[in-house]
């Protein structure tokens, strides 16, 4: 795998945020804070429900008890937002995915405590045709059409391209223009999409998340025989659930407190409705976990605002 240099997203990214940033003053790292009688939680848009909401309660009380302060939490209308309130002292805790932790340790100082990590026997997306295709290996690619399964979607568009480039020596544009590589380029709306459109041969070739295929294939939607998968890509396995992070003007006492009750909380309702999985669990992270995702990020070209919307 080639190696990349971080400077230059973090220039880049940092070039961004003083843009948006405008004229607020800059905090001092590592500073201890004043003394507080409330710990704010700043939750990431996502899908609510009534469940979600129950053991979010549930993690904020138990949290209390270790703070000794109140928890409250509330939901950010946007991962701008909550990135934001964090610089500016007016959130302390987010989990954020791995792109927007990105941004927000550039951002605002955002410190790595805790991370998600589930099934990591599988890759992180798969490259499938159709299993009478002749495309046998990413080579074979050259001059066909591909279908991403959404813009957004990091096992379905953004780590496979980033891998292509890696593998085989292509630039950013070869890519990303129609007939440079590809003959043509598609987004599918969908990582089921993407695999429908393999089976009916609307694509040549489609990357998807092997969880979804497992998915289609329990359901009876399509069948292990009707595809073939010629690539995969290798799952990060720490980081790519994400991390929780906290203020960074926090006492190291704090710090440590919240990072210690991460690590140790074990409520399996809690953890399974973080990502829908049983074999879920928090790990512990450190901001080098995430290099791997300032690598892609850097051999796209994303700038801040685009990695937030991954």
């Amino acid at each position: 795998m080639k190696t990349y240099k971080k400077s230059l997203l973090l220039s880049s990214m940092l070039v961004g945020a003083l843009a948006l940033a405008g004229c607020s003053g800059e905090k001092e790292a590592g500073a201890k804070e004043d003394k507080q009688d409330e710990f704010i939680i700043a939750y990431l848009p996502q899908e609510n429900s009534e469940q979600k909401a129950k053991v979010d309660k549930a993690f904020e009380e138990d949290l209390e008890k270790i703070l000794g302060m109140e928890v409250t939490s509330y939901q950010a209308n946007s991962y701008n937002a909550a990135i934001e309130a964090m610089k500016n002292d007016k959130a302390d805790l987010a989990l954020f995915g791995a792109f927007s932790y990105i941004v927000a340790s550039e951002r605002a100082g955002a410190e790595a405590l805790a991370g998600i990590k589930t099934d990591t026997s599988l890759p992180m997306s798969v490259f499938i045709t159709a299993s009478d295709s002749d495309i046998e290996s990413l080579e074979d690619l050259k001059g066909k059409t591909i279908g991403f399964a959404d813009p957004v979607s990091t096992s379905g568009h953004l780590m496979p391209k980033s891998y292509l480039i890696e593998s085989l020596g292509l630039t950013l544009e070869e890519v990303e223009k129609e007939g440079k590589f590809f003959k043509s380029i598609n987004f599918a709306g969908g990582h089921d999409k993407a695999v429908i459109g393999v089976t009916n041969k609307q694509y040549d070739v489609a990357t998807v998340s092997p969880g979804v295929l497992k998915m289609m294939e329990k359901n009876g939607v399509i069948k292990k025989e009707d595809y073939k998968i010629i690539e995969e890509v290798p799952t990060i396995e720490v980081g790519s659930g994400g991390a929780y992070a906290i203020r960074d003007n926090h006492s190291e006492e704090t710090k440590n407190d919240v990072k210690e009750f991460l690590l140790t909380y074990d409520d399996p309702t809690y953890l399974e409705a973080l990502t829908g999985s049983k074999d879920t669990k928090l790990v512990e992270v450190q901001d080098s976990d995430f290099d791997e995702f300032r690598k892609v990020a850097e051999s796209l070209n994303l700038s801040p605002e685009e990695l937030l919307a991954h």
